[in-house]
């Protein structure tokens, strides 16, 4: 089978691949029709995340069960199915502190980071990891539950309220999942902030945002702005906490490399929280629910497909430009998704 195969920085190669087999009663194989292009397949190809070389990339999928172990009981052959592909083992200290997502074994089970992901034909999982696509939903849009995941569990923790004066640093797919995310918990009003000219056509274009949300090219923060800033660039901390309010909160979803300078005791005197997050924790099923209900409108955000022979061209519409080897702001589509078979 043909794979999308990382080996270095910028090195990166379609291969032809074993298939998986079934090995043990509890596995099943599906047969992958859509995976989403991850700002974290972005910073494996450039270098600022560590992936092991040789390894298959891609994790934000959505396919079709054809083959299953002997006691599996939750899919049949032929079944639409998400993939969830975040393992946790369920024993380790941190997933029995509620941790999941943080699964001290994550290291060597991630797939398409430590193990072989989903651009590719079939991948193997367990039945632990695969949930209903309801017929008439998209595969393009059930590959989102994974970074919807991702978003609910941040706004989990953030104990957002229908009332917070918000904004979003950053209209790419993150970005405009939190939107939708927001307005599922009663935030009806807010900002997204977004520098690229090209997303900001396309968001306008698709007609992404509702009524009470605005766009924004340009953020300048002022004091006692915003109860709620959202930052998933990685590079706007400094300014989010100049323009953060009292008791206001920042969460931090950006996997970039970036260094910046904030006066701790601005933190404490003004009860800032600032709040990482990754990964889904306990909200997958929560995200697949969304996505089959149909209601979050997801085909104005996914305005690009491709073959998995066009692989390269897809990363380069993103701004990662493999001949280059350069990353830039130069991005014409919003979420893309390689469509498998």
């Amino acid at each position: 089978m043909k794979a999308i195969v990382y080996n270095n920085p910028w090195d990166i190669c379609i291969e032809e691949k074993e298939e998986p087999a079934i090995m043990l009663p509890d596995e099943v194989i599906v047969e992958v029709r859509a995976t989403g292009i991850c700002g974290t397949d972005l910073s494996i190809i450039s270098g600022e995340y560590l992936a092991r070389p040789r390894v298959i990339i891609g994790h934000e999928s959505a396919g079709v069960i054809v083959d299953k172990g002997s006691s599996v009981d939750n899919c049949n052959i032929g079944d639409r199915v998400i993939i969830d592909p975040t393992y946790y083992c369920g024993y380790c200290e941190n997933c029995r502190k509620g941790l999941r997502n943080h699964c001290l074994l994550k290291s060597t089970t991630e797939a398409g980071v430590s193990i072989d992901g989903t651009f590719t034909r079939f991948f193997k999982t367990t039945q632990r990891f695969i949930y209903p696509l309801q017929d008439g939903v998209p595969f393009e849009q059930g590959a989102l539950s994974e970074p919807l995941s991702c978003v609910l569990t941040a706004v989990k923790k953030l104990a957002v309220t229908p009332f917070m004066r918000t904004a979003v640093l950053g209209g790419g797919p993150i970005g405009l999942l939190f939107y939708l995310a927001l307005k599922q918990y009663g935030i009806q009003e807010g900002v997204i902030y977004e520098a690229s000219p090209q997303r900001i056509k396309l968001i306008e274009e698709n007609n992404v945002l509702s009524k009470g949300w605005t766009l924004s090219p340009a953020f300048i923060p002022q004091k006692n702005q915003y109860d709620l800033i959202i930052d998933t660039t990685a590079s706007l901390l400094e300014k989010s906490i100049q323009a953060i309010a009292d008791g206001g909160k920042i969460s931090l979803m950006g996997l970039r490399n970036n260094q910046q300078t904030i006066n701790p005791r601005e933190i404490a005197d003004r009860s800032i929280s600032i709040i990482g997050s990754i990964d889904s924790q306990d909200t997958f099923r929560h995200a697949v629910d969304l996505i089959n209900s149909g209601r979050l409108e997801l085909h104005k955000i996914i305005t690009n497909e491709y073959d998995l022979s066009n692989f390269n061209a897809a990363v380069k519409d993103l701004g990662c430009d493999l001949h280059t080897r350069q990353r830039s702001n130069n991005i014409s589509s919003l979420k893309s998704v390689i469509r498998i078979s």
